[in-house]
């Protein structure tokens, strides 16, 4: 290794530094130290891509917390030199891997995110490198125009070109949408920036309105909506769940109604309607045009909760594409590319129609803002100060894979989706739920009940829910004690029951998905024989 010898002969490059933190110097450090970290990084992958390995290393939680114990030193051994022991550092690093669930095997359908890609890996090394903070650009001038110009690539998939768009990074789409509803709460109601919520109910009097501001959302949208109603001072009693159809995309008709119905009688008044592209359970899209013409109409502010299938705009088959049709109408878009397009934990954005109305998030900060440009002070438009340079992640994915890879990827999920849903359809003692029209990448399904006629999910009574949904439990303990497989269960619109609940992320092997309908096959067969 080139560089300096320290006197002691062990090659390590002195430091100034008195910190323990800076024993040597952090070049020789990093040199001795990341090639071994990267080894292990390149053994979990490598593991993940065996047939036999468990996609998680224990059968529950409990499991779990007997068998790992997380070390907190007062001190640390040193070796000859004076040195921190790097044994216990490599050790730790090796057990986070031992004992992680492995996406890499690409059997993790559980959740809506999966195994990010090499390129991720380097983003996210790139990003610890530099260690900036994106709150100004003066202190992360790249990162700073990665956030600037994903926003504006972004913002142009979506429509949003009539006026001067806007948007930033958020840690999760949880916080995106939150912040979506305390800007459209500062921009329908002015003095809620200076009097928070008092203020609001106040204006409302004065104008004779009801004095509760009425969220309108979907009964299948992310409990995130919830929390934002929570988080902004309004309640969970200001949020209004809208019925679904069958499929699981919010009706127009029932939101005109229930709008109408809070308005008459006095129960509020409508602010925001949030539309839904791509619902946690199906994976379904409301209809964005007529909703946004009922938004119109009631001079609410649309926004759409794009977290898991925004991704989906850049899909080259048309009726997919077609689902973000409208998008450009609404006022505020949450998408996260750290789901569908498997870009590393965390990736959110909020994106806005119009610059300005971020401006309700603003402060003066002399010490930190020395310009009234939003774009050279990212942390004047959010709540928060302390910002991850995310968006290069997401800006070197764009470099690698193009917007025309990012369609490939999408439509390659759906094309897996469509022939899994043809696979179970083959398997007689299996139950198909509802599916999204057209079909997304969640399917929900369960072993069928062999003594149960074929009279279909939804004229089921309480008690043949009650069993039924008792079957698709012992199935997914099952699943989970074998390991190899990590999916979900939950319960399905109209009260018909819980059903396995599986992703299908595009990186899926059509031979592992089939693989995991057998062991449901078989798996429930053996519990009704039994039950």
């Amino acid at each position: 290794m080139a560089g300096h010898t320290s006197a002691n002969g062990t090659g390590k490059a002195a430091s100034s530094s008195r910190s323990p933190l800076q024993a040597e110097a952090a070049s020789s450090e990093a040199a001795r130290l990341l090639p071994q970290v990267l080894q292990l990084v390149q053994d979990f992958i490598a593991s993940g891509e065996k047939p036999e390995t468990y996609v998680a290393p224990w059968g529950s939680i409990p499991d779990f917390r007997k068998a790992v114990t997380l070390d907190l030193p007062d001190s640390v051994s040193t070796d000859a030199a004076g040195m921190p022991d790097e044994t216990a550092l490599m050790d730790a690093i090796k057990l986070v891997f031992d004992h992680s669930v492995n996406p890499w095997t690409g059997r993790f359908l559980d959740k809506l995110y999966a195994a990010t890609t090499p390129v991720g890996i380097a983003a996210d090394l790139v990003l610890s490198a530099v260690n900036a903070n994106a709150h100004v650009m003066s202190a992360s001038p790249v990162l700073s125009l990665a956030e600037e110009r994903c926003v504006e690539g972004l913002c142009e998939v979506f429509g949003f070109t009539e006026k001067k768009p806007d948007g930033l990074t958020m840690p999760g789409g949880s916080a995106a949408n939150t912040l979506a509803v305390q800007t459209a709460l500062a921009n329908v109601f002015p003095p809620f920036r200076t009097q928070g919520v008092l203020g609001v109910v106040q204006y409302l009097a004065d104008k004779g309105k009801a004095p509760r501001p009425l969220l309108f959302t979907s009964s299948q949208c992310h409990y995130s909506l919830d929390k934002a109603a929570i988080s902004a001072g309004l309640g969970l009693d200001s949020v209004v769940k809208v019925a679904c159809d069958k499929t699981g995309r919010m009706c127009p008709k029932a939101l005109e109604e229930a709008l109408e119905q809070a308005v008459q009688q006095r129960t509020g008044t409508p602010f925001l309607i949030n539309a839904t592209s791509g619902t946690t359970v199906l994976g379904s899209f409301d209809p964005l045009p007529e909703l946004a013409a009922v938004a119109r109409k009631h001079g609410c502010w649309l926004h759409i909760d794009a977290s898991w299938g925004g991704p989906i705009v850049f899909s080259h088959r048309a009726e997919y594409a077609g689902l973000m049709k409208g998008s450009q109408l609404a006022d505020s878009i949450t998408i996260n590319p750290h789901k569908l397009l498997n870009v590393p934990l965390q990736c959110s954005f909020l994106l806005v129609r119009d610059a300005d109305t971020l401006s309700a998030n603003s402060l003066d900060a002399g010490y930190l803002f020395h310009s009234k440009d939003r774009r050279e002070n990212a942390a004047m438009k959010t709540m928060g100060c302390g910002r991850r340079g995310d968006a290069l992640k997401f800006w070197l994915y764009w470099v690698r894979y193009g917007k025309q890879g990012f369609g490939h990827h999408v439509d390659a999920g759906l094309q897996l989706a469509t022939q899994l849903v043809e696979y179970i359809r083959s398997k007689p003692e299996l139950e198909l739920g509802p599916l999204a029209h057209p079909l997304f990448l969640q399917i929900c399904f369960r072993p069928k009940q062999p003594s149960s006629a074929d009279d279909g999910a939804h004229t089921l009574d309480p008690e043949q829910v009650r069993v039924r949904s008792k079957g698709t439990q012992f199935v997914y303990q099952e699943l989970k004690s074998r390991r190899m497989f990590a999916v979900d269960f939950a319960p399905l619109p109209n009260d018909i029951g819980d059903y396995i609940r599986l992703v299908v992320h595009p990186r899926t092997r059509m031979d592992d998905l089939r693989t995991l309908v057998d062991q449901v096959a078989e798996i429930g067969h053996a519990y009704w024989k039994q039950a």
